[in-house]
């Protein structure tokens, strides 16, 4: 396919995925959008992927098979971004896949609206829980796509697109737009994409949201992407943080996107400082300190999008030996949850009390969001 021809570029970078790799490479050949051109770039897999990727290649012409030393993520999908000859370009994670017309509907959408950045919503899937139940909406815990303006925006009209999750892989990028950029090259990192999202957020002058899920985002047990990292490696979140907070601070936008960049930081961090081996703990915290920092002495911050659970989580690197009381009070709640258990198997009406309790938690959360967006919403009719 010549160049001018290739619409959408789509690059693959992949590693010790053989597992999901052919319904990966499947599900974009089935696409409806025929023009397109997929870079599959094995990053020196030490299984069979290397093999499928020549497979393929030698069956559709429109496959370019590379085959590099292991390089790491950031590395390879940069490789991809400066290889591809599309007008636009998309990023698939091999152990993902997407829907049939995720690409034609981006694709339409992006050029009618002469976008930069378009991008979709995504479904969080399991394929080790009952069918029917292995795909589900993704949404940050106070920020919903779907609650996007349904016209072009920028961050600076909308700076509630830099909480959401990075997801770099459910978007389309104008080719010449996103070629500027580039991921930080981090090898072995987690979210190597939040600061390059950053980037791409804060430089867009056009950007749009399909309000539908296009994409199945595998996050399950046992599968080896960013969630699953351990150690060390966990440390490089609190830096990928610091990065994206000095890109939106660059480009003058720090004011109007604090609040969901914070709120971001949160919902990223504290589930890998708590599951961080004690090792690790304390320098993680430091990290962690250094970056609240800056809102710590903030009075115009009101924590908007923050939960209850990430305010209090949030207020230990906010104050005096707040490392020490996280452990006493991490310890406490070890405590009680075991005697929750034990109460739970001796008397089975206490569990079902505690499992209506924990519903109605999710439902009053859902609603103080909906109630949230409603005011946002007839705010902006009364400026109207």
């Amino acid at each position: 396919m010549t160049e001018k021809k290739i619409k959408v570029s789509i690059i693959v970078p992949i590693y010790k995925v053989e597992k999901y790799l052919r319904e990966c490479v499947d599900s974009i050949l089935c696409q409806t959008l025929r023009e397109i051109e997929i870079i599959l770039i094995d990053d020196g897999s030490p299984d069979e992927c290397g093999k499928i990727v020549d497979e393929y290649a030698s069956i559709d012409k429109r496959v370019v098979a590379v085959h590099q030393k292991n390089s790491g993520y950031s590395k390879t999908v940069n490789r991809g971004i400066k290889m591809a000859r599309g007008e636009f370009i998309g990023i698939v994670e091999s152990d993902d896949f997407i829907e049939p017309d995720m690409y034609e509907t981006l694709y339409r959408t992006a050029k009618k609206n002469r976008t930069d950045v378009t991008k979709a919503m995504f479904f969080s899937y399991n394929s080790t829980v009952t069918a029917g139940l292995q795909n589900k909406i993704y949404a940050n815990p106070t920020i919903d796509l779907r609650s996007a303006p349904d016209t072009v925006f920028s961050v600076a009209t909308w700076p509630k697109i830099i909480g959401m999750h990075a997801s770099l892989w459910s978007s389309l990028y104008k080719a010449s737009f996103v070629k500027k950029i580039k991921i930080p090259e981090t090898a072995g990192a987690s979210y190597q994409d939040f600061p390059f999202m950053a980037e791409v957020m804060c430089r867009a002058k056009r950007i749009m949201v399909v309000k539908r899920p296009l994409y199945h985002w595998r996050n399950e047990p046992a599968q080896n992407n960013s969630t699953s990292a351990r150690g060390e490696k966990l440390l490089l979140m609190a830096d990928n943080s610091r990065r994206a907070l000095e890109v939106v601070k660059k480009y003058g936008l720090y004011e109007v996107c604090k609040e969901p960049l914070f709120a971001h930081f949160a919902w990223a961090n504290i589930v890998f400082f708590i599951r961080i081996q004690r090792k690790y703990r304390r320098e993680y915290y430091e990290k962690m300190v250094e970056l609240f920092s800056e809102i710590r002495d903030d009075t115009s911050f009101k924590y908007i999008y923050f939960t209850p659970y990430d305010k209090k989580m949030t207020s230990y690197f906010m104050k005096p030996h707040g490392l020490l009381r996280y452990s006493i009070k991490s310890k406490i709640h070890a405590v009680k949850m075991w005697f929750r258990d034990l109460a739970g198997v001796i008397f089975p009406t206490y569990r079902a009390m505690t499992f209506v309790k924990y519903q109605n938690f999710e439902l009053s959360q859902q609603l103080e969001v909906l109630t949230n967006e409603v005011l946002a919403i007839q705010r902006e009719l009364q400026k109207k």
